[in-house]
């Protein structure tokens, strides 16, 4: 709100401007009623240029803390997703928030992004690289800033690209069994139909319908577009109906999973924990680390089968703590894609389902599953097996003293004496007056006039 005071003599306006900071000016108004007049003015022009209707002339002293306290009062509102803001906040103020944008450089923005990889894996890098690349496109916009974006050329980092974790067909029910009722249709949920988090928290129950069997998403968190920016159907499986019921039925408010108090969960809620928890107590673990509680000896086993400490003097029973699987909530809903993958359900459909896109999105995910269709490919291959050949008679052949004709197997090789004057025992294509490669004209001669 814009407001008129005196000092020195002078009406002096004090207002907010288009960019969000606090302006004042001395004016040469004789009247305080031209002064409010001015402030009105002023202030209708500010509203004018936060809505993008008029341009903002960028203050030389803007710097890039105050960029981002620009786009946070008028843009973050339409993030999905608070984190990227919340890593800038601590990892990019402290070293660039007392900068004119001029000095924020493509190299200074590198440099702390660097700094930033000791804790921060390649793929949160990438997305803080491209956070800054938006507050710099709209102060582009708004013209608070009227250089290239210096994010542009700042590289991106190679993310390492691993098999998406996944439960197994039999392992659902077990886990689904072991999850807390009260977020136990929640996990359903997405177990059957790959719905993301956020969409998840944010379906509302106009959005099921039973009756025809369609969950309708249309928003993720507080946004009003999913991450693809598209609205998609997705029939409801037979198996998921009592839980969407009984989820309806219990939330006190529009929501189908809401808090207790009917408002929408915090993107800060913990679900890979919850997973975790369950997957330890159906026993789905990845081992189990037994610790004696009192010399610290410490095991790991496949099993939790109850043992005692190996030292001497100790033999203390060792309590067996699970080691969880390095999953995410996220990973429901690659077991969604993954298993109707697994069952032959065409890829476009999988794509429909996930809301990908494209196929080609969902073929880059879930690219590990073509191993099976090329094994499966394989497998149509069939050949007959070889078969080792028949001993054949030589007719041009004879090896014995008395000229009886030798008898060599096609399929094994002569072996030569290992000594000058030593000869082997009848064996394979060997008689004992020598090798059966051995042959003169006469015994030829011979063999064709028997």
């Amino acid at each position: 709100m814009a407001s008129i005071f005196k000092r020195d003599g002078s009406w002096v306006v004090k207002w907010k401007n288009g960019a969000g900071r606090w302006m004042q000016r001395r004016t040469s108004c004789a009247t305080k009623l031209e002064a409010q007049e001015l402030a009105r003015e002023l202030e209708r022009k500010a509203e004018f240029q936060r809505h993008g209707l008029e341009p903002i002339e960028a203050p030389v002293s803007l710097t890039f803390g105050e960029l981002l306290d620009w786009y946070t009062q008028n843009f973050a509102g339409q993030l999905r997703s608070q984190s990227d803001r919340r890593v800038a906040e601590k990892h990019l103020r402290p070293r660039l928030g007392a900068l004119a944008l001029p000095e924020v450089t493509a190299a200074r923005i590198d440099e702390a992004l660097c700094t930033a990889e000791a804790v921060l894996s390649p793929k949160s890098i990438n997305n803080l690289r491209g956070f800054v690349q938006t507050v710099f496109s709209k102060a582009i916009q708004r013209e608070l800033w009227k250089g290239a974006n210096p994010a542009d050329a700042v590289p991106r980092r190679k993310v390492p690209k691993r098999a998406p974790s996944y439960l197994k067909a039999e392992e659902v029910g077990p886990v689904l069994a072991q999850v807390p009722a009260e977020w136990r249709c929640l996990f359903a949920t997405a177990v059957y139909t790959g719905m993301r988090r956020g969409e998840l928290v944010a379906l509302q129950k106009a959005d099921v319908d039973l009756t025809q069997g369609e969950i309708l998403v249309t928003r993720s968190w507080e946004a009003g577009t999913t991450k693809s920016g598209r609205a998609r159907v997705i029939p409801v499986h037979h198996e998921l109906r009592p839980y969407l019921a009984q989820a309806m039925r219990e939330s006190p408010s529009a929501l189908v999973f809401p808090r207790p108090d009917g408002s929408m969960h915090s993107p800060n809620v913990d679900l890979a924990e919850l997973l975790r928890s369950a997957l330890n107590r159906a026993q789905l673990v990845e081992g189990w680390a037994h610790k004696c509680r009192r010399c610290g000896h410490v095991e790991h086993s496949a099993s939790s089968e109850v043992r005692r400490c190996p030292k001497a003097g100790c033999d203390f029973t060792l309590w067996p703590s699970p080691k969880p699987r390095n999953i995410r909530f996220h990973d429901l809903r690659h077991t969604t894609a993954t298993l109707l993958l697994k069952a032959r359900v065409p890829l476009a459909v999988v794509q429909r389902i996930l809301g990908h896109s494209s196929p080609t999105v969902t073929a880059g995910v879930y690219g590990h599953l073509d191993v099976e269709d090329m094994r499966a490919g394989l497998e149509q291959l069939s050949f007959r097996p070889v078969e080792e050949p028949a001993a054949e008679v030589l007719p041009l052949a004879v090896g014995g003293p008395h000229g009886a004709p030798v008898v060599r197997n096609l399929g094994k090789a002569a072996s030569l004496p290992s000594a000058p004057g030593e000869i082997p025992e009848a064996r394979g294509g060997v008689t004992a007056s020598g090798p059966s490669w051995i042959r003169t004209r006469d015994q030829a001669v011979m063999s064709r006039q028997l």
